[in-house]
This record gives structure tokens, sequence and C-alpha cells, in this order.
């Protein structure tokens, strides 16, 4: 199994590093989520994402918004 790595630098997280972060669900997340769940796949929800110690307070800080008002932040402060 392969650990999880920071989606904003890609770094493979070390255990204890970082950590996951939960998005506002949007949408469309509500019926990936659900339709995820009535499959019986594993795994993380759309709205839920890996971060390094370096980006996960940021991340943090934006959490109730939707994944895709939060990355437009992110993007912009970290120039990805």
């Amino acid at each position: 199994m392969m650990p999880p790595e920071c989606c904003i630098c890609a770094k493979d997280l070390l255990p204890n590093e970082g950590g996951l972060i939960y998005f506002s669900e949007d949408e469309h997340d509500i019926k990936y989520n659900k339709s995820f769940e009535v499959q019986g796949f594993t795994g993380n929800p759309s709205n839920a994402y890996w971060f390094c110690n370096d980006h996960y307070n940021e991340a943090k800080k934006l959490s109730c918004f939707t994944k895709r008002e939060a990355f437009k932040i992110l993007n912009e402060k970290f120039k990805i």
C-alpha cells in the first residue's frame, strides 16, 4: 500500500505527518459519495484530500468551503 501524498506538493506523507481534510460537500460530492457508499467502495470521499505539514494548516482554515472554492484560494497562495 502506498502512503498518501500531499495534493499540493505530491510529497509522500510519513506516519503522523499532515492529515486528511474534509471540505464542505457540493452537489457533485453528495451524489458521488452516496454512490461510492452504495457500491461498497473504500477510500477517501470526493471532498477529502491529504496535505503535508507545510500545507495542512492553511488548508484546514478553508475546510468550511467546498473543494473548488478552497483550491482556488490554495492555488493563489501556493502558486500551484
